[in-house]
């Protein structure tokens, strides 16, 4: 790394050029005609390492539609009601583990009706596993099927196929052919194989193994489809390793993820703002790419996803520096601590908290069904060995 690579960013703590541009400096605030603020936050995060221990089974994303200017009266009321002399709220140091219990319901009267973010505050869930799963047909079976003119995204038929292979696949394998199999896809996928080592050979042994184990007909159509994606498995190689690639971290969360919370705040108010918490995936490059495909300038065959979006900017900043992102953290937190209770994994601060935040969990959640009330149900069984 070269001092170029070390140059600091003013609005940000992330060095060097990848993070020069997109950053926001003054406190924000709303504008009438040029959109309300949205601040975005994430607790969970293990990049594209979406599988194997320790990694956590979710990410949680909060958000929530305010600007500094509007958030920094409920930041100093939450460090008078807590006690907390910080220079930055977290939710980890106010509000999680089993001597915080007492704060607790401060935070769930933030979220109450009545309280001062109620209507303003969003979690979007991401089981990583289901990630990996809808990956697994976006990248192979939705391209090869996009060549012969088929649009299985757009019906919806990816959707249900990547659910059906989650929901029915550890049955249908065997739990750890299953598990083997999600590795597997990490292993190929992810950028730590950028030299390579995880062949396609290697890959597909794992499919053909499983499409032969399988004795359900859902999983085994949709395991013979895979069978014969090895042309683009070759591809993804080429796009996604090389030099040149024109796919760049296909398997990290944060990239679609910041695009759906837009979308899910811009159909509800319209013209909307980001401001995104200085996460090191979400570099220039990416914001740009999250912008071109609200904008509606991306590939013409997917343009009618971002009809009715509206974006005004998008920007990152240190928490620190903002009060509207600790209001995010807050709500990152909560929601991620409601999802590991979800998953079995004890958390005095989900046992507390679940009954405000499931109600805030988005319906376009990345999760394999419609209810977002399930997360409200504790110890729910993985379908894989834990992973965090």
């Amino acid at each position: 790394m070269n001092e170029y690579d070390r140059q600091p960013n003013p609005g940000t703590g992330l060095r060097g050029p990848r993070y020069a541009r997109r950053n926001q400096i003054d406190p924000t605030a709303d504008a009438g005609e040029y959109g309300r603020w949205v601040a975005a936050d994430e607790s969970g995060w293990d990049g594209d390492q979406l599988h194997g221990a320790p990694r956590s089974r979710y990410l949680s994303v909060g958000s929530v539609a305010i600007s500094d200017a509007d958030a920094e009266s409920i930041v100093e009321e939450i460090r008078k009601a807590t006690r907390l002399q910080a220079p930055e709220l977290k939710f980890s140091g106010a509000f999680a583990g089993s001597k915080n219990g007492p704060r607790r319901p401060i935070l769930s009267g933030l979220l109450a009706p009545g309280g001062a973010l109620h209507g303003r505050a969003s979690v979007y869930l991401i089981d990583k596993h289901y990630f990996v799963v809808a990956k697994l047909i976006d990248l192979f079976v939705e391209e090869k099927l996009y060549k012969q003119g088929r649009d299985i995204r757009g019906s919806g038929q990816a959707r249900k196929m990547a659910r059906s292979l989650f929901t029915e696949g550890p049955r249908a394998l065997g739990a750890p052919l299953f598990d083997r199999l999600l590795a597997s896809t990490v292993a190929f996928t992810s950028q730590k194989n950028r030299d390579q080592r995880v062949t396609p050979d290697d890959f597909f042994d794992v499919i053909e193994q499983a499409w032969t184990r399988s004795h359900r007909r859902n999983v085994t159509d949709t395991l013979a489809l895979l069978r014969t994606t090895r042309q683009e498995a070759t591809e993804y190689v080429r796009d996604a390793f090389e030099p040149n690639g024109t796919l760049p971290q296909a398997l990290e969360p944060l990239i679609p993820t910041v695009r759906a919370v837009t979308e899910i705040w811009s159909r509800k108010l319209g013209r909307v703002n980001m401001l995104v918490d200085d996460q090191r995936a979400l570099t220039d490059v990416n914001l740009d790419d999250i912008e071109t495909d609200i904008r509606d300038r991306g590939h013409p065959e997917f343009r009618y996803l971002s009809r009715g979006l509206h974006l005004g900017h998008l920007r990152r900043g240190k928490s620190v520096e903002h009060p509207s992102l600790q209001l995010a953290d807050l709500l990152s937190g909560a929601g991620y601590a409601v999802a590991e209770r979800h998953a079995g994994v004890p958390n005095p601060a989900g046992d507390d908290l679940y009954s405000a935040v499931v109600p805030l969990i988005d319906q376009m959640s990345m999760l394999p069904h419609d209810e977002p009330a399930k997360v409200a149900r504790p110890g729910a069984p993985s379908v894989t060995s834990r992973t965090g």
